[in-house]
Order: structure tokens, then sequence, then C-alpha cells
């Protein structure tokens, strides 16, 4: 992460709780997301919250290493809590969730329990696709006006649609134990057909015959994540990337777009807190977990 800062005592926790005096304890999934929260988005909250890369308790990182933790943690009777990414449910293949476009009905179903935050979105990254912040970035970088924000929305709706069948494929690899396709598999095509076209060539024959129609349920899946044609682009972007790659996203409207070539997601997720935009969805979490810190 461009902007991220090295944390010298990241695997010191003692340390920080003589600091704090011991404060409930969330666990992520990164360094990268360790940095968005504890440095950026809630720093000013650290007297309440601690938040802990899983790999200070597990030795790796990734979902699965954060329920680990979690559950080490409560067993010795501290309080502790932990935030992954909706991706885990395809890794665990938990398929009605990852599909669940009613918000509130997938945010009830709680699926590797109630101390375990699932985001609505793919991955951290889908919250750092951000227009206003990814707008202000890019022109200052590209020393240009900013665009309406409504040209911003638009471009990354357009971005999302292409990229429709890029999740929709990644969802299908999972399926078959394969590889999936990188974060910039797109780069180089302009439209979703031509995205569509090379899966279908060069993808799913390698697969078995049961991949195409595993395929189309996929590309209607995520194409159910959109909204109607009259509603304003900056919903249905964010509608979109509850199943749209944040990753391969950022990438599109940065490298593709608009030759940013270095990572700005550091800047990004600065710019989101300048502007008090942080996600309620995550705010609210942090704004429970502090104020239950004796739950155990």
């Amino acid at each position: 992460m461009g902007a991220v800062k090295s944390n010298q005592n990241l695997n010191e926790p003692d340390k920080f709780i003589s600091r704090y005096g011991g404060v409930p304890v969330i666990y992520v999934e990164s360094d990268d997301d360790h940095y968005v929260y504890g440095e950026c988005w809630f720093k000013d909250r650290l007297s309440k919250v601690e938040f802990r890369p899983a790999k200070t308790k597990c030795a790796t990182d990734g979902c699965d290493a954060v329920c680990n933790a979690v559950s080490m943690e409560r067993r010795a009777g501290n309080p502790a809590w932990g935030i992954v990414d909706r991706d885990m449910l395809m890794s665990k293949e938990l398929w009605d969730i990852v599909c669940e476009t009613d918000d509130d009905a997938y945010e009830q179903s709680k699926p590797f329990g109630i101390n375990i935050k699932v985001l609505c979105r793919w991955e951290m990254e889908s919250y750092l696709a951000d227009g206003e912040a990814l707008e202000h970035i890019q022109a200052s970088l590209n020393k240009k006006q900013q665009r309406p924000l409504c040209d911003v929305f638009h471009e990354l709706l357009e971005h999302c649609h292409i990229l429709i069948p890029h999740a929709s494929i990644n969802a299908v690899l999972h399926r078959y134990k394969s590889k999936g396709v990188g974060d910039g598999f797109t780069n180089r095509f302009s439209n979703q057909e031509d995205v569509t076209t090379c899966i279908q060539k060069n993808t799913i024959p390698k697969l078995p015959s049961t991949a195409q129609s595993d395929y189309d349920i996929h590309l209607k899946s995520v194409a159910e994540f959109d909204l109607s044609d009259g509603t304003p682009a900056d919903k249905r972007v964010k509608a979109l990337l509850r199943r749209i790659h944040g990753k391969a996203l950022l990438e599109r409207f940065l490298h593709v777009s608009h030759n940013i070539q270095v990572d700005v997601r550091g800047l990004l997720a600065n710019r989101i807190k300048e502007k008090a935009c942080i996600p309620s969805e995550i705010d609210n979490f942090i704004e429970y977990v502090a104020g239950n810190p004796d739950r155990v």
C-alpha cells in the first residue's frame, strides 16, 4: 500500500495493552487492512479499540486466521471481534449468502458467529472505490481539474459492468478448484462483450462441461446486484461493489483510464476520512465494539 507506514510495534501487543490499559481487540485480515482501520479511519478511537492483523495471533494472514484468532482470544476469556471480506463466503462455498442482495438479510445471517463482521462489499478495496476520493486523487496526480461527480460515477459504473464476467468466472473457477483470473484480467478490454468472448474461448473450455451453465448462473446472479436503469449511478456502483471485485475496479479506474501506476490506497483511505465518508456499515460495527468492551 503506497502510503502505509511501518508499525514497529505490530508484533508487540503487550506494549499496546500497557499503553491503553487493555481494550477489546478487532482482528483484521492483513497489514493493509490494519493500516486503513487503525491508522486512517479509526485512529481517533484507539483508546477504545485495538486493531490487529490476524497474523499477530495465528502467524498467517486471511479470513480463516481472523476467525481463528477471535476464537482463541474468546476461549481465553478476552473480548475480541473480527472483520472479514465478503469473499470469505465464496471460499467457504456459502453461495446463498454470497448471492444475497437484501442487505438486512445478509447482515442477519452471521455465518461465522456474532463476533465476526462480514463486510457487505466484496473486499476492503471495494470501500476505497469512492468516486469523490478517486477523482480527487487522479486529478491531483494528473494535474487536471476535477470532473463533476456524476461523470465519475458513470465511468465507474461502466467499469463495474465490464467486471461482471470477471466476478462470475472467478466464482466458477473457485467452484472447480482452479486458480482465479487476476485483478488486471479485464484491463485490456473496453467492453463487457470482449471480456465475455475471451472467457468463453479461453477459460471455460478448459473446465468440466458443466462450467458453461454454472457461468451463466453466476452472470445472472452478479448482474442482479445492479439497480434499475433510472437509479443514480453512484447508488448502482455501491450496489455492484457487493459482488464486483474492488481491486479490479481500482485497477481499471486508476491504471487503465487515468494512467496512475502507483499504489494510492492509503491516499484513498485518508481522503475518505477527511471528507467524513467512512462507510456507516463499518463505523457502526466499530462503535458497537467500543461500547461493549467487556462483552466476551
